[in-house]
């Protein structure tokens, strides 16, 4: 478990994706390279769990780490929750995991929820509006929500514009539209005592983003 009181920093925002590009046939390879252009990362496939996790003890910070469930929007693979949460097991000196689930799964997604936590340790949920193709207040991702309040556990959002298809065609498919942080003050609201966390500056939408998290105590940006 993390020594939160010994570690210089919490990186609140990693991402878990090794998997994710295995399969030649569904162009997920051509994504992380458009990404790896994007952001100069300097490699087309990002590194594994297990080299994350020594990137970030080797600079003695703690690192929130999860997967994104956007299958049913862009056809891509994900990383399994279970997966992810049994490595960072291995490494829970410095890795803190989160889960990912598709709003659109409503009663079954609830009760994966549930069930993450109570068997796997998962300690926060992670939603990428854009890759998942949802509004955060679109009422179908309740059922989860409601889940994820009973637990306690804390929300990520993803906001803002993405590196998630920048520059590719049409932009890979990925509409911007659905990470404006407004939204997410509607699930503010509604989950008033669930923590919610904004990722990102929220560009263009930086105005909106402050408007949220000063309004709202539950939530805080990244």
């Amino acid at each position: 478990m993390v020594d939160f009181a010994s570690v210089r920093a919490i990186d609140f925002h990693t991402h878990a994706e090794e998997p994710c590009g295995m399969h030649s046939d569904d162009g997920y390879d051509d994504l992380q390279a458009a990404m790896a252009s994007y952001f100069k990362a300097g490699f087309t496939h990002p590194p594994t769990m297990v080299e994350t996790a020594a990137h970030y003890r080797s600079l003695n910070i703690a690192a929130v780490i999860f997967p994104v469930d956007a299958e049913r929007e862009t056809g891509y693979r994900r990383y399994p929750n279970e997966e992810v949460a049994a490595t960072a097991a291995e490494h829970a000196d410095v890795l803190i995991p989160f889960a990912s689930i598709d709003p659109a799964k409503g009663k079954l997604g609830a009760r994966e929820a549930r069930r993450l936590v109570a068997d796997f340790g998962i300690q926060g949920f992670k939603f990428h509006p854009t890759m998942q193709g949802f509004y955060p207040n679109d009422r179908m991702a309740y059922p989860l929500y409601e889940a994820i309040a009973e637990t306690g556990k804390p929300m990520l959002f993803h906001t803002g514009q993405t590196g998630v298809g920048a520059g590719m065609p049409g932009g890979n498919g990925m509409r911007l539209k659905y990470s404006n942080p407004l939204y997410v003050d509607d699930v503010a609201t509604d989950f008033p005592d669930t923590p919610i966390v904004l990722a990102h500056p929220s560009f263009p939408w930086q105005d909106e983003a402050l408007a949220v998290a000063t309004h709202k105590p539950n939530v805080y940006i990244d």
